[in-house]
């Protein structure tokens, strides 16, 4: 079935999955469940696929701007419990909707599967780009700062920027991670966190006029 329609797309794929013992896949696996059903209750035009085991992919029509945020949040999600996975993101259309999510097609999708495969030569962790290559040129950007952001991060650094991105207070962070509010300070601060908000608020302001 045909249907145009403006969208941003997240293709992902787990890193060293294949090495993962059982009880380690079945953690992967209960917090991949858990997020999606999480953000597809927060951003309901959100539609996220797993296949292989180890490779997902989600759609954004609607909240197209979400995208990054919902991308930085999985990303920090699995690194608090020493996961890590690539993602791309592309922008576009979608010009073909099938009854699942990866046999769908469009120029969304031809931005971010091409980008995935790039960063799985290259090691790296997160791909921005779309079809307008002007903006390409300036998320490859935007993307190598977050890259050199989430190939640092630490455990605890990541538990509290994944809270931070979900606009929890320094205060409610710290209550939830039972430390003192200057500790989370720290921790965001030595995260990069005040780069990655001013590439998220970027990011967001631009996607509506893409």
């Amino acid at each position: 079935m045909s249907n145009y329609s403006r969208a941003a797309v997240i293709s992902g794929d787990i890193i060293g999955s294949s090495q993962l013992k059982p009880a380690s896949r079945k953690k992967l696996q209960q917090l991949l469940s858990s997020f999606f059903e999480g953000t597809t209750l927060e951003w309901h035009d959100m539609q996220a696929q797993q296949y292989r085991g180890d490779s997902i992919q989600i759609t954004l029509t609607v909240n197209r701007l979400a995208a990054l945020r919902i991308a930085l949040l999985l990303q920090t999600c699995l690194i608090k419990d020493n996961f890590k996975i690539r993602l791309a993101i592309g922008i576009g259309d979608i010009t073909f909707k099938s009854g699942e999510v990866i046999t769908s097609d469009g120029s969304a999708f031809q931005a971010s599967g091409p980008y995935l495969d790039a960063l799985t030569k290259t090691g790296e962790m997160i791909s921005i780009a779309c079809f307008d290559e002007e903006f390409t040129s300036e998320w490859q950007v935007h993307s190598a700062s977050l890259n050199y952001i989430l190939e640092r991060l630490t455990k605890q650094q990541a538990e509290a920027v994944y809270l931070q991105l979900q606009d929890h207070t320094q205060a409610s962070i710290a209550k939830k991670l039972k430390i003192k509010q200057p500790s989370v300070h720290q921790r965001l601060q030595a995260a990069g966190w005040p780069v990655v908000q001013k590439i998220l608020t970027r990011f967001e302001s631009v996607i509506p006029m893409v």
